[in-house]
């Protein structure tokens, strides 16, 4: 981040001491530079890493000192993810919502895979339900060659349209190319959906050009599932190239500054949906991992959230309910929940479902749950 002084302001001014003073309480490093013109001085103040680095670190915190003029990001890598010093917890507004893990949590359902019915089920969820989040995926990076891969483009149109008709706030789906950024923009501007749009990365994918090109855009935000072998330095290393965004050097190997100053992506959450077990006896599909949560919670910034249907994997014996109940005791940020309408059996997944019927006592725990914390 580079904080550029109106123009006059000396490097010994006691407005550059105050930005100097700022960004050494979030842990940075500040390094400052007085560029001399012909007739007028300029003064930058260069933010890179300190040892204890907080990304709560953001632009709009420097505007508001007196003096300052302009602040450029370089490339938000040279900001931690890790939390530290104090810092405020950073919030990412998710339609009208500000999401934060010291916020309510906040509730995010559909289908694990969209279908022709999803007019009909997302038109329940927010008129009997009062949803204002609606998840669906529409690419589905399936782990066998030969089963379904989602209805793609048509699923989000599908999905759109049915969410611009009923109001949703916002929706969270899943992508796992780059040409799925264009596809989601040319869709949603074909059926009008003006709501928010939250892309994001599965558990299975791994593709840095991807992660990049999130990283080069500011109208989505990014959710990243964690890795599907549960490593919590890979999963902030994913989000560390999104935060980055692309990055480019000339041919000496120094960065390219002017090239660089518009990347980076800080709207960002994570969401634990467990990890890759080997145990056939267990109950779960997948180890849920709850205490990944509490990790993310007290080593970084990023709201992290819970999906409980993806670990447990059925809806035998209530499991993914029982999941999510031991899941909220981790005070996750937000619930990605999969539902479907009673009379119609998914296409993907179908044992995790959670009945529509039985909706409104998620709801009901969550409520609670956001009681008892205080929301």
């Amino acid at each position: 981040m580079i904080v550029t002084l109106q123009a006059g302001i000396g490097k010994e001014d006691a407005r550059v001491e105050a930005v100097v003073a700022l960004a050494e309480a979030n842990g940075l490093a500040p390094q400052v530079r007085e560029v001399a013109g012909a007739n007028i001085s300029v003064t930058e103040v260069y933010l890179t890493d300190g040892p204890k680095a907080t990304a709560a670190m953001y632009p709009e915190h420097m505007f508001r000192l007196e003096g300052v003029d302009n602040v450029r990001r370089v490339t938000p890598s040279a900001v931690s993810l890790k939390a530290g010093n104090g810092a405020k917890p950073h919030h990412v507004k998710v339609g009208r919502v500000m999401f934060g893990n010291d916020l309510p949590c906040q509730l995010i359902v559909g289908p694990c895979t969209v279908d022709r019915h999803i007019d009909r089920l997302v038109g329940n969820l927010v008129s009997e339900h009062g949803v204002k989040f609606v998840r669906g995926g529409c690419w589905k990076p399936r782990s066998s060659a030969y089963a379904f891969p989602g209805f793609g483009e048509q699923a989000v149109e599908w999905l759109l349209s049915a969410a611009k008709a009923h109001g949703v706030e916002a929706v969270f789906l899943e992508v796992i190319d780059t040409s799925h950024l264009d596809a989601v923009r040319r869709i949603r501007d074909q059926v009008g959906y003006a709501g928010q749009i939250v892309l994001w990365i599965g558990a299975r994918t791994g593709n840095l050009t991807l992660l990049r090109a999130l990283g080069m855009q500011n109208e989505f935000v990014v959710m990243l599932k964690n890795p599907i072998d549960g490593s919590i330095g890979q999963w902030v290393t994913n989000a560390e190239f999104v935060v980055a965004g692309e990055r480019y050097f000339d041919d000496d190997v120094r960065l390219d500054i002017q090239r660089s100053l518009r990347q980076g992506n800080d709207q960002i959450l994570f969401c634990a949906r467990g990890v890759q077990h080997h145990d056939t006896a267990s109950l779960y599909r997948f180890a849920p991992r709850h205490d990944m949560i509490d990790a993310i919670r007290a080593g970084y910034w990023v709201p992290v959230g819970l999906d409980p249907s993806h670990s447990a994997g059925t809806m035998v014996n209530d499991l993914v309910i029982r999941n999510l109940e031991a899941g909220l005791v981790h005070l996750p940020a937000f619930v990605l929940l999969e539902v479907a309408l009673d009379n119609v059996k998914p296409l993907c997944d179908a044992a995790q479902a959670v009945p529509l019927s039985r909706l409104r006592q998620v709801q009901k725990m969550i409520f609670r749950h956001n009681e008892v914390m205080g929301g």
